[in-house]
């Protein structure tokens, strides 16, 4: 596991594509709100 992600540290402000692709970072999306990230693998 990274050094910064550890339980209790702020997660990084990361850029991630949406279902169009088009970039957008997650300070975006969060807008200084609470933001649950859910991460899945596979097709469904």
């Amino acid at each position: 596991m990274r050094a910064d992600l550890v339980v209790g540290s702020q997660f990084p402000d990361i850029e991630l594509p949406d279902q169009s692709g088009v970039s957008t970072r997650i300070s975006t999306i969060a807008s200084n709100q609470p933001l649950i990230l859910v991460f899945s693998r596979g097709w469904w």
